[in-house]
């Protein structure tokens, strides 16, 4: 029995892990290096994430806001950590398989004192197994299946975050690009005139009043064109954090096409959301993993039963086997702790569920309402933008013609700069209201480049 115990003892070391170092700071800063585009344009034709499809990345073309959102989902540091998670949580799983390990026992007392003399040394020794565990197995692995599955739905939700929180700072780039460039092309346009109107004032022939007005206007564009370039700068920066790309990454854009309000109604948005959002289907799983937790602690409450084999030789030489059994009585503490705890978190569990629907039925109305309400007001401003834009037309060729004084043509084409970038504006905002709006109902992406 002994050496039967030793050998066993030996065979499980024989199988035991090793240890290796692994420094921190050296690898880590070797992984702020970007993705080569071969390697991300390999990982984006074997993507495999809900809503998304997998597609091929043709870096000398202008990159679509879908194609930087697979990026996104491929490069951005903060997905690489949670998927990290999923290697635990896939290793909780391992672990709730494994068999409970047997425990051997051995002693040897040796006789000592005026009566030893003659007196052999009495030997000990044992097998023990823990009969409880095996009891409890199959509840561990749903628990801990359970809990991976929640891990890999908001793994995936977030992915989906990230890649349409791609989408909307490209847009936003490219939007807040034009909205930029138009007013640096009205600036210079003013600022060519700014000497003939300061004659014209010379001359009297308008009140310096009001070329002080015009003036200020022109002042006020120079400080916007300012704050523009520095939202320019910021917004790309931002996009290259969200690919994981240098902070002087530089990336040609496609332009974004327009966004199709979705016709359902906000209640049919929300329906269909319950199925396709990975947050719900991960905190359903959550759910169920804290179930099974419940279900665990409750069984732990019963008398933890261990059996096993000893030997014995006492100090007569006289040798003894038998059967040994371990039984925990649950009289004072009984698990009562962890079931108590356990309830506890199944009930915060379900009632944190019902508060992201609260939530997300919340936002899927309000975004519906403001998509709709953007889109009206762009087809307003359009019209506008038309009638004003023949009317600058008819002022350009009247002022040529010297039919037209430089002051109302000059307030005629800051009109129409006002309404051209307030469209510009607008189209921004639609864009982020229509990009949320698919991200809250986990709207599959449609064809399209954007």
């Amino acid at each position: 029995m002994r050496f039967v115990g030793v050998a066993a003892a030996l065979l499980a070391l024989a199988g035991c892990a090793s240890y290796e170092a692994k420094p921190l700071r050296g690898p880590a800063l070797a992984h702020l290096a970007a993705p080569t585009q071969r390697a991300l344009a390999t990982a984006a034709r074997r993507l495999r994430v809900p809503g998304i499809a997998p597609l091929t990345l043709n870096f000398r073309k202008p990159l679509t806001g879908k194609e930087l959102g697979v990026i996104a989902v491929l490069a951005n540091p903060q997905l690489k950590a949670l998927r990290a998670r999923n290697r635990v949580a896939r290793a909780q799983v391992f672990a709730a398989g494994l068999l409970p390990d047997p425990v051997v026992q051995f002693s040897a007392l040796r006789p000592y004192g005026a009566g030893s003399g003659g007196r052999s040394t009495s030997l000990t020794d044992g097998f023990l197994w823990d009969l409880s565990r095996l009891l409890t197995r199959k509840t561990d692995i749903r628990l801990a299946k359970e809990h991976a599955a929640a891990i890999d739905y908001e793994i995936a939700w977030r992915e989906w975050v990230a890649a349409n929180n791609a989408r909307l700072t490209a847009r936003r780039l490219y939007w807040l690009s034009q909205e930029w460039r138009v007013a640096r092309r009205a600036a210079t346009l003013w600022g060519r005139r700014e000497t003939f109107l300061a004659q014209d004032v010379r001359h009297h022939l308008i009140a310096g009043s009001k070329a002080l007005v015009w003036v200020t206007a022109l002042d006020s564009l120079r400080l916007k064109i300012a704050a523009l370039r520095r939202s320019v700068q910021s917004t790309r920066l931002s996009l290259n954090q969200q690919l994981g790309l240098p902070p002087a990454a530089r990336l040609i854009l496609a332009r974004p096409t327009v966004s199709v309000s979705p016709k359902a109604s906000a209640q049919a948005l929300f329906s269909a959301a319950l199925q396709r959002r990975m947050d719900l289907v991960a905190l359903v799983a959550a759910y169920h993993s804290a179930d099974e937790a419940l279900l665990r602690a409750v069984l732990d409450q019963y008398p933890r039963l261990s059996l096993g084999f000893a030997g014995a030789r006492n100090t007569s030489g006289v040798s003894q086997a038998g059967i040994q059994l371990s039984l925990v009585l649950p009289l004072f503490n009984g698990n009562r702790g962890a079931v108590a705890i356990a309830r506890a978190r199944r009930g915060a569990l379900f009632k944190g569920y019902v508060a992201r629907l609260a939530a997300a039925r919340a936002q899927i109305y309000r975004l519906r309402a403001l998509d709709q309400s953007l889109s009206r007001e762009i087809r307003e401003l359009r019209g506008r933008r038309r009638d004003l834009g023949g009317l600058a037309h008819a002022a350009a060729v009247s002022y040529k013609a010297g039919a037209l004084g430089l002051f109302p043509y000059l307030t005629l084409m800051q009109e129409l700069l006002t309404v051209r970038l307030q469209l510009i504006a607008l189209r921004l905002s639609r864009a982020s209201a229509a990009i949320a709006l698919q991200t809250a109902t986990a709207t599959p992406w449609s064809g399209g480049r954007s």
